[in-house]
């Protein structure tokens, strides 16, 4: 006879494989032996592209490998019974109060995670940026930063932990709907607060103060037809090197943002072709199109957690807890991390074709493609990375097309 969760053990196979397969097919990708692009060499020379590409594929290597530790990790929490015991001491901590003991799962499991990810990301945010000479910053501001990220991602996952456990416990077959309205809710204050509240805790933030770079701003609105509310200086030169530009937020706190470093690095007319690019994912609203397919994933992840807790009731399969069980959290967990790297592939894609887009809006508005060439070579110097890397890491995880793409794609090839 056939053991009622045998099912949800295939499932749970099933999915695991499926995520760490995706996970290993991009590393695997990344270690691919290619020569260097006979076109790249047309616009870099050699040595920086061999560094480029050095550069790119020791971070990926470390990105796939930090994905993959946090994946084992909470596999281990889950099914391993030592990482049951580890969670059902820390759901006890909470002396029966449901609210206690989610909180008490929530910041251990955090922790664990956190621990797990330290070294991965000690190394691509500060050693790895300091062998190529990116960052200027210390090792114990590194840290600090770092922490501070911590400390808020740490209480906010509390908090939508509650929340999700809250509308679990009233409403256990509906949850799904009350929590996929919590999430897109999140995404769309934390993007509203992005660029007014969360940046200026790690760097300074101020109004673009040159005549120059206001007059082009406003130029370029007018042949635009569009209002563009703020263009903020984001002040970086005192710890990094690179140069950057983007637009933040939605509604009343939507700006431009760009690195000093770029108005220090790029000449007036390499400017105005950032600030095109920048205003294309303003005019197009491509900021909230990203929520909105973030909060469609998150929807279908709910959905799916759902089914999970209906399947397992009354089975409790591997000794996991059933569907209210605060140490349920880490399967939960588990689940939405897989189905993240699962989405990671349409994400991807669809912000290329925004990218897409607004280097051919940079080009109509500025009618400049040597501009708009010079600053990806700029770009590309400034921020090391592989110019045409394979296909397949392109195609799995990049939001941006290749430097080369965008090279030929301005120049009309």
């Amino acid at each position: 006879m056939r053991a009622p969760g045998l099912p949800l053990k295939c499932f749970w196979t099933l999915l695991l494989a499926l995520g760490m397969g995706l996970i290993l097919l991009l590393l695997f990708a990344t270690l691919e032996s290619r020569p260097l692009d006979g076109d790249a060499l047309n616009y870099f020379p050699a040595t920086l592209l061999e560094q480029g590409r050095r550069f790119a594929r020791e971070a990926r290597v470390a990105a796939s490998l930090r994905a993959l530790a946090s994946l084992g990790t909470l596999a281990w929490l889950c099914f391993h019974p030592a990482g049951a015991r580890l969670l059902e001491r820390l759901e006890a901590r909470g002396g029966g109060r449901w609210w206690r003991e989610v909180a008490w799962v929530a910041v251990g499991v955090g922790a664990v995670i956190a621990a797990v990810e330290l070294p991965f990301a000690y190394y691509l945010g500060y050693a790895h940026e300091r062998a190529y000479g990116l960052t200027r910053r210390s090792a114990g501001a590194w840290l600090g930063d770092h922490l501070l990220g911590e400390a808020l991602g740490m209480a906010t996952s509390v908090l939508l932990w509650l929340a999700l456990y809250a509308l679990i416990r009233r409403s256990p077959r509906r949850w799904w709907a009350g929590a996929s309205l919590v999430t897109a809710g999140y995404g769309l204050v934390l993007a509203l607060l992005y660029p007014v509240l969360l940046l200026p805790l790690f760097h300074p933030v101020r109004p673009v103060q040159d005549p120059e770079v206001l007059a082009m701003i406003r130029g370029l609105a007018e042949r635009a037809g569009v209002r563009v509310a703020k263009v903020a200086e984001v002040r970086v030169g005192y710890q990094s090197s690179r140069i950057n530009a983007m637009v933040a937020g939605l509604g009343p706190t939507k700006q431009v943002l760009l690195y000093d470093t770029l108005l220090r690095e790029l000449t007036p007319a390499e400017v105005e072709s950032v600030l095109a690019h920048e205003l294309s994912h303003a005019v197009h609203g491509d900021l909230f199109r990203g929520w909105a397919l973030q909060a469609v994933l998150d929807a279908a992840a709910m959905g799916l957690a759902a089914w999970m807790l209906r399947a397992m009731r009354g089975v409790a399969p591997l000794g996991l807890p059933g569907p209210q069980a605060p140490r349920g959290l880490a399967l939960l967990l588990l689940l939405f991390s897989l189905c993240d790297v699962a989405g990671t592939p349409l994400q991807a894609a669809l912000s290329r074709q925004a990218e897409i887009r607004a280097d051919r809006y940079a080009l109509e508005l500025t009618q400049n493609p040597r501009a708009l060439v010079q600053s990806f070579q700029k770009l590309a110097r400034a921020n090391p990375g592989d110019v045409a890397p394979p296909p397949l890491v392109e195609l799995l995880s990049h939001s941006h097309p290749s430097i080369m793409r965008r090279i030929r794609a301005a120049e009309g090839r």
